[in-house]
């Protein structure tokens, strides 16, 4: 089929550009930005809407800009976003979130502020890499093959070193991580670390090590704070990140009462180990590694290894929940809400599923005063968003 032609008007949830066709079915154009017209190459038809590539742009939108890795035009598909200019992509976050607020979330004119500006490049510490004849690479966007590379624009040069001088033998996939204010340097190898060599000083582990009981683990500083992070548990992509989620979270407690913090989906207990520094913290996670984490990051706190869906929660004056890009859902927004808490912060890391919970604390009695945004990840459509909720 040739290409169709498309004006752009808007810019979806996931990064892609909103078009309409002849018929009036809508098209999500991979590639494209608001406000351009494009030729486009349908990938796939649906009865309500389809989604296409672009392959020619025929009015570029200012807003364009010349990708400025190499590795883009090799087919990589990490960075998804970088043919806009940074200045773009925050107001284009803007606009996603705001929108999902008013459309999910029935948030009347929501506030929604872009937040800190943090660095483009050279800030990711964490990595999630294919390997090909044991070197380390990228996905093709949408596909398993894999674009190899030895650096990385947007990485730490702590794990660059390792990019560059790792070899991985017959390793499938593997993980860096750092922390850029400890050195530390900790790298996963799936299945197994046997024939594997990196730059002196890094920690090396199998997946085959860490479920036979194995413990490894890493070390980051935030806001003051040292924290402990096993090889299996989430922690933030980048550690001005993490303080700006912090100095966002804080500032969304602003005029809380005194009294105990919930730090719901806890993780190593960020925010319990720097906003709940001086009040009584319970922390309720899932994962067994986090909690072991969190368990030494907060040794005064009481942290539950439990679904947050499924507590019973106990009388608190704040909380802080920062789910799965899944959100809170119905029965986790009723137990929260459960806790009887004045002002609930969420950091929601998918624009649909906060305008969803949005819409469910809603019928809690929480009202909607304010979202800021954390870019953690510039060059992706991907962002983290801060919103205070008040009743």
């Amino acid at each position: 089929m040739p290409p169709v032609v498309l004006r752009t008007t808007a810019v979806a949830a996931g990064g892609d550009a909103v078009a309409r066709g002849d018929n009036g079915r809508v098209v999500f154009v991979t590639g494209a930005l608001p406000d351009e017209s494009v030729a486009v190459a349908l990938t796939e038809e649906k009865a309500r809407f389809a989604r296409g590539e672009v392959v020619e742009v025929l009015e570029a939108s200012p807003d364009r800009a010349v990708p400025p890795c190499p590795h883009v035009e090799r087919g990589c598909g990490g960075c998804t976003w970088q043919h806009v200019t940074p200045d773009a992509q925050r107001r284009l976050k803007v606009d996603i979130v705001r929108e999902a607020l008013e459309r999910l979330g029935k948030v009347a004119d929501p506030v929604v502020d872009a937040g800190p500006v943090l660095s483009d490049w050279a800030h990711r510490t964490t990595l999630r890499m294919a390997v090909r004849d044991g070197r380390l690479g990228f996905r093709r966007r949408h596909s398993h093959d894999v674009v190899d590379v030895d650096d990385c624009l947007v990485a730490h040069p702590l794990l660059v070193a390792v990019m560059a001088e790792g070899r991985f033998g017959d390793a499938t996939e593997v993980t860096l991580r750092c922390g850029v204010r400890t050195g530390e340097r900790l790298v996963v190898v799936s299945p197994r670390a046997e024939g594997v060599t990196v730059p002196a000083g890094v920690t090396v582990v199998g997946d085959d090590e860490l479920a036979a009981g194995h413990r490894a683990w890493f070390h980051e500083e935030v806001a003051g704070r040292r924290l402990r992070v096993s090889a299996r548990s989430f922690f933030q992509a980048r550690p001005d990140g993490a303080d700006a989620l912090v100095d966002a979270v804080r500032a969304g407690l602003t005029g809380a009462p005194e009294g105990r913090l919930v730090d719901a989906y806890g993780g190593v207990g960020l925010f319990g180990a720097t906003v709940g520094a001086d009040r009584p913290v319970t922390l309720v996670e899932w994962s067994a590694s986090s909690v072991a984490d969190a368990r030494v990051n907060l040794p005064d706190a009481r942290v539950l290894r439990l679904d947050v869906a499924k507590w019973r929660p106990s009388p608190a004056a704040v909380v802080v929940a920062d789910p799965a890009r899944t959100g809170l859902g119905k029965a986790a927004a009723s137990v929260l809400a459960g806790t009887g808490a004045s002002h609930l912060v969420l950091v929601s890391c998918d624009p649909a599923s906060l305008g969803r919970d949005a819409g469910l604390l809603a019928g809690h009695g929480f009202v909607h005063d304010g979202t800021e945004l954390v870019d953690l990840f510039p060059h992706t459509a991907h962002v983290e968003a801060v919103t205070r909720f008040i009743r």
